[in-house]
């Protein structure tokens, strides 16, 4: 059962993280189209009655490109916060798995409702430290890069230099710091719902349990991020040439509104499917540096053997004093 619990590099985690996945697809795909389902819901609610792809298409260029970046942000942060709800779901039913114990997704979600107020407060915590926190410093500094200029009177909408350091410096910035807390929190949930920590505890925790192993966090992200996004692209490429032939051919039975949610249908089915690879992911990464830094896997072993890993700390250190004092006598 701790064979599992040894220290192990990027590659064989990834390995560990698509093996688990292959082995309990059923499990993570269910707990993944939670989630993506709640999102394609907001999807069609917002087509059919809020409309905001109409504030969008209503502006002149400028305003449509800062609504529609808007728009998006809002998704994002809504998005973020429900994979932050569900990711201790993900995490017992990893853990789970690794120690080849039974579990559902009756149970996995059993066991993130169980404390489910906790993990509300957490992910709070985590998307303000991941992404409002970073996003309000790179506006504030967009800001106060307009008002120096405009203090020494020599900003100028048509000079790209000045517009780089306005808006794209500070959009670097944040999305450095996002990268950067992100990868620092990454443990947060798992240690939340592992160790039974609450908030900032969590918080502390997780920070400190990321320490050296940063690159390998980001790496396991960004690959699943970046298969989203090719398969994204790819069903928006593909969507668009196949509405532009209906058209062609003077076939206008479907609507733009039709084609909206037909796209995010498949974005949906992307999320399920690659969806649970990053919290296997981070799961099995917070195991590996349990196992590095506390020694976990002697720790898990004595448990699985029924003896209580602190008492038998304890008594090696009154064994420890001991030996001291008829050493000093």
């Amino acid at each position: 059962m701790t064979a599992a619990l040894r220290p192990m590099n990027l590659g064989e985690i990834l390995d560990r993280s698509f093996s688990l996945y292959r082995q309990r697809f059923w499990l993570f795909a269910g707990l993944a189209a939670l989630p993506a389902l709640a999102i394609l819901s907001l999807h069609a609610a917002d087509l059919v009655w809020l409309h905001s792809d109409q504030w969008v298409h209503s502006r002149d260029q400028g305003q449509a490109a800062v609504i529609g970046f808007l728009r998006w942000l809002v998704y994002v942060h809504i998005s973020s916060f429900a994979g932050c709800l569900f990711f201790p779901a993900y995490v017992r039913a990893t853990s789970a798995t690794v120690f080849e114990e039974r579990v559902s997704i009756r149970a996995s979600l059993r066991f993130a409702l169980a404390r489910w107020r906790g993990y509300l407060w957490i992910a709070i915590l985590k998307i303000t430290a991941v992404l409002v926190i970073p996003e309000l410093l790179a506006f504030g500094a967009m800001i106060v890069a307009v008002i120096v200029l405009l203090m020494l009177k020599t900003y100028d909408t048509q000079n790209m230099i000045q517009l780089s350091i306005v808006f794209l410096v500070p959009f670097a910035g944040g999305i450095f710091l996002i990268c950067w807390v992100g990868v620092r929190t990454a443990f947060m949930i798992p240690a939340a719902a592992l160790e039974e920590l609450a908030g900032f505890k969590a918080l502390r925790r997780g920070w400190k349990l990321s320490r050296g192993s940063g690159w390998r966090i980001f790496v396991a992200w960004l690959m699943v991020f970046l298969g989203a996004l090719a398969l994204q692209l790819a069903v928006y490429l593909l969507l668009r040439w196949f509405s532009s032939f209906l058209y062609l051919n003077h076939l206008h039975w479907i609507n733009q509104q039709a084609m909206y949610q037909i796209t995010y249908t498949f974005y949906a089915a992307i999320a399920t499917l690659l969806g649970p690879i990053y919290p296997i992911a981070v799961t099995l990464l917070y195991y590996d540096q349990r196992v590095r830094k506390e020694v976990y896997d002697l720790e898990k072993m004595m448990e699985d053997a029924g003896w209580n890993a602190s008492a038998v700390a304890n008594a090696g250190k009154e064994v420890e004093v001991a030996e001291a004092a008829v050493v000093a006598e």
